[in-house]
């Protein structure tokens, strides 16, 4: 691995126990760290969850998954969830709250850190699969097609669960694009 800095050429050395990469000419460390991901477990006015089925060319294709993907550099997970669920379901349904951060941890090696939100669907908007996706589809949570990610299928049940126990418990959304010192 070459420096992102000053393009030396990196080394090996081992901190607290992890083999990482440093640059010997300036100094940068390489820390490899979790991709920030958002994922949106919308639900329409029939209590229905919105998935999409995964194209041939994703990881885990022809399963299913709530609308997913990594937040891009200078945008918010609040933006960048409005966009996933837009690009890969066709619809626009900005997020309520937070019901979940979990960390994903795949068989391709990738490691991501996934703030899960909830949003209420109220329009009626046609889907329109979309990027990585070949199918969307409302699907009552009793009855689910086979999840891609087990952190889906985690906050599918804790949306149950929150919802026998008599109510959706949320964080609220403030402060999602705070900025300076």
């Amino acid at each position: 691995m070459f420096c992102i800095k000053c393009g030396a050429e990196c080394e090996d050395f081992e901190e607290g126990g992890i083999l990482r990469q440093k640059c010997p000419h300036c100094g940068y460390i390489h820390y490899k760290n979790p991709y920030p991901c958002v994922a949106v477990l919308v639900i329409n006015d029939q209590g229905q969850v919105l998935l999409g089925k995964r194209g041939e060319k994703s990881i885990y294709p022809g399963k299913w998954c709530l609308p997913c993907g990594y937040i891009e550099y200078d945008e918010t997970y609040f933006e960048a969830a409005i966009r996933e669920t837009k690009e890969e379901t066709g619809i626009t349904s900005p997020p309520d709250g937070i019901i979940n951060v979990v960390s994903n941890m795949f068989d391709n090696g990738v490691h991501s850190l996934v703030v899960v939100m909830i949003s209420y669907y109220h329009g009626s908007e046609p889907l329109k699969p979309g990027d990585d996706i070949i199918d969307a589809g409302w699907f009552d949570v009793d009855d689910l097609p086979p999840l891609a990610f087990s952190a889906d299928v985690f906050s599918i049940g804790k949306y149950e669960k929150m919802l026998a126990e008599g109510g959706i418990t949320a964080l609220t959304l403030e402060g999602n694009s705070v900025y300076g010192h």
